[in-house]
């Protein structure tokens, strides 16, 4: 679209209101605040995918929204398409980086490149019209450090020409959205060679971090930036030289108390730590969920709404932090030993997912003992937590583990087919009952469970199995998302 809008959140009730549109209909461009405070936009396509680079499609042509006229007003065209994935950052000069550019066709666990259309290691610079009005007003000095509220002296030969102070923070931008972006319009006041800047009042205007600090002269003509950064005074009790700090003077009858001690900080364990931690911890082996998401790049970079979703299944009591990107499985504990409710989890997951992730299936891992009731009829016996599972070869389709490039379930080995045939076999040589461990999907037929056996162990008998939340060290070694 090339519909704007614009809100003014110091309206008494602020709301949305269009203005005059842009030029062109773009998505996936990239807007960049400049230091006199208007818009510069670049890149995008017109098109109705996001990877939509057909002749004419892409936008070339850069424009610049004044918020004092609301008039968009073209400028230069790049040279090259700058539409997924591109990015555009103003730099300390006023002038602005516009490179990259290319959609990521991925194959989970498949290294692939980009189509050559699609790539674009490279990058312009765009001039904005405030560069050719005129020479630059210098900065020769200023503060490293300000505090809120403070004021601060910015050293300038050209003090008596400088028409506006403004600062911009330092850009953090991915995916068309500059998350540190912002400016702030300073009071100042001019005096010899210099100019008293008064600092932003508080975090809620100005959050705290590093900006770069632009003056401009009554043509708004900018400087190279003074990179300056803000933060809250930290308040310290500092004792007088020679001198000892103690607890305060106590009140009768009180006793003196001294300064509690300050309590560390916490270490934040990241993603990969805190699974390590749930799979020390955990006893048995989790309840494996297969997951595919409806975004091209796989299951860990599009983890985030299976993991809520995931959290909120009734009898859910924990999730592990890491989902297997190889096989799109996720690790879940319930809170008893019993079996998860298929039917619920399939309502809930679909209704909390909202169609961003589809559950594919689950698969569990449970202990009993395993009965022959006549030919071709094994039944793992029921618990106080579970009903007894009726125990059947395991069909192709319903294996959890998932091939993102065959977008289909990864094919049966060997011993997975044959499992349920050694399993009989242990059992009738066993005299009929034997104590053993499934592994394998779960699915229901009305109200009965069946148990699909993949693999299993059975005192002596062992097919090849591993714990099914382990990824293997090969996987382990590999990045997590693509």
């Amino acid at each position: 679209t090339h519909t704007v809008e614009t809100i003014d959140l110091n309206a008494p009730n602020p709301a949305w209101t269009l203005v005059a549109p842009m030029n062109f209909p773009r998505r996936q461009h990239n807007a960049t605040l400049l230091p006199d405070g208007t818009v510069l936009v670049t890149g995008g396509t017109q098109g109705q995918n996001f990877d939509n680079l057909d002749q004419g499609e892409p936008v070339h042509v850069a424009e610049i929204w004044d918020p004092g006229s609301g008039v968009w007003i073209k400028m230069a065209a790049e040279s090259v398409d700058r539409c997924y994935h591109s990015t555009s950052v103003l730099l300390p000069d006023g002038r602005v980086f516009s490179g990259g550019g290319g959609e990521y066709a991925p194959v989970v666990g498949v290294d692939q490149s980009n189509p050559p259309v699609n790539t674009h290691a490279n990058a312009q610079i765009f001039s904005p019209p405030y560069l050719f009005k005129g020479p630059r007003p210098v900065i020769n000095g200023g503060p490293k450090n300000v505090n809120y509220g403070s004021a601060f002296n910015i050293e300038t030969p050209n003090a008596n020409d400088i028409g506006m102070v403004t600062w911009i923070r330092l850009s953090s931008v991915t995916h068309s959205c500059n998350m540190n972006q912002r400016i702030n319009f300073l009071a100042f006041e001019k005096g010899a060679n210099q100019l008293k800047v008064k600092a932003p009042a508080n975090a809620n205007v100005c959050p705290p971090g590093h900006y770069m600090l632009f003056v401009l002269d009554h043509n708004k003509v900018p400087s190279v930036a003074h990179i300056i950064q803000i933060t809250a005074p930290v308040a310290a009790e500092v004792a007088p030289a020679g001198a000892a700090l103690t607890a305060p003077a106590a009140a009768a009858g009180h006793a003196a108390v001294a300064p509690a001690a300050v309590a560390p900080a916490p270490v934040a364990l990241s993603p990969l730590e805190k699974d390590a931690i749930i799979r020390r911890r955990e006893p048995k082996p989790p309840v494996v969920v297969g997951v595919t998401p409806t975004c091209p790049y796989g299951i860990s970079a599009c983890w985030g709404g299976a993991y809520e979703a995931l959290r909120r299944l009734p009898g859910v009591r924990e999730v592990r932090p890491l989902p297997n990107p190889y096989d799109s499985t996720a690790f879940v504990y319930l809170h008893t030993a019993g079996l998860p409710d298929l039917d619920a989890w399939a309502a809930h997951f679909k209704e909390i997912a909202n169609g961003t992730h589809l559950l594919r299936g689950v698969e569990v891992t449970v202990e009993g003992k395993v009965k022959s009731q006549g030919e071709n009829n094994l039944v793992l016996s029921g618990t106080d937590h579970r009903p007894p599972l009726l125990l059947t070869p395991i069909l192709p389709g319903d294996k959890v583990q998932w091939d993102a490039t065959k977008k289909s379930p990864k094919p049966l080995e060997f011993a997975e087919q044959a499992a349920w045939q050694e399993l009989e076999k242990q059992i009738t040589l066993a005299g009929g009952s034997q104590t053993a461990t499934i592994t394998g999907p779960l699915r229901k037929n009305g109200d009965n469970y069946i148990l699909e056996v993949r693999q299993f162990t059975a005192d002596h008998a062992v097919t090849p199995t591993a714990d099914p939340g382990t990824i293997n060290q090969t996987a382990d070694a590999r990045p997590l998302s693509p």
